[in-house]
């Protein structure tokens, strides 16, 4: 059996914390993900990525990076976990815990798992009039209402000293299984999102 990851450990803490029951999903040949969570009557299925190394993170000098490209690479890399737990009548929770930056901020802060779930922030000009739309979530967008809608959620676990991990919640709108918030609600910051639908306006 390999050793637990640190991510690992936290969740699991986490969950003894709150009081949570939890089990690891049994291994197969097939991509499965890493736990069963019972919150409120309801199973959830559970992935945990752990990122270990953080493209543009110079702890030395100046970092950079663009907004949510760690977060895509987590959701790219769990889509067979994901769908499983769909095909197995599950909702399917991604969860990704920041264990290269000590202060877990960088690559996972709420904007770069808002713009990898649901796209660049984008503004529409008119080169004509000079009028911009409203600002609306566009290109790049990881969670689509036709694609990667098996995912419920994706969460970020986070520990800061030597309290209890602490973990928020992303709600996935265009999920075909979604998470049971009202119950994950006294233990999870739960972020529910609202896609903000831009009509195009006039180009002259």
């Amino acid at each position: 059996m390999n050793p637990k990851t640190e991510s690992e450990r936290l969740f699991e803490a986490f969950c003894t914390h709150h009081g949570l029951p939890w089990e690891p999903i049994e291994t197969d040949t097939t991509s499965r993900p890493d736990y069963r969570l019972m919150v409120g009557g309801v199973t959830i299925a559970v992935e945990i990525k752990q990122l270990d190394e953080l493209a543009g993170l110079n702890p030395n000098g100046v970092s950079s990076r663009t907004p949510g490209d760690h977060v895509r690479a987590a959701i790219k890399s769990a889509r067979h976990q994901i769908r499983w737990a769909d095909q197995s009548g599950m909702p399917g929770l991604l969860i990704i815990y920041n264990a290269r930056d000590p202060m877990q901020l960088f690559g996972t802060e709420e904007h770069d798992f808002t713009t990898a779930m649901y796209g660049e922030l984008t503004a529409n000009v008119s080169i004509v009039t000079g009028r911009r739309s409203p600002i609306f979530h566009g290109k790049n967008a990881r969670l689509r209402n036709d694609d990667n809608m098996w995912f419920s959620g994706v969460g970020h676990l986070i520990r800061r000293g030597h309290g209890p991990p602490s973990l928020t919640v992303y709600e996935n709108v265009h999920a075909t299984r979604a998470l049971p918030f009202e119950q994950l609600a006294p233990y999870v910051e739960v972020k529910r999102i609202e896609i903000e639908q831009v009509s195009p306006f006039p180009m002259s």
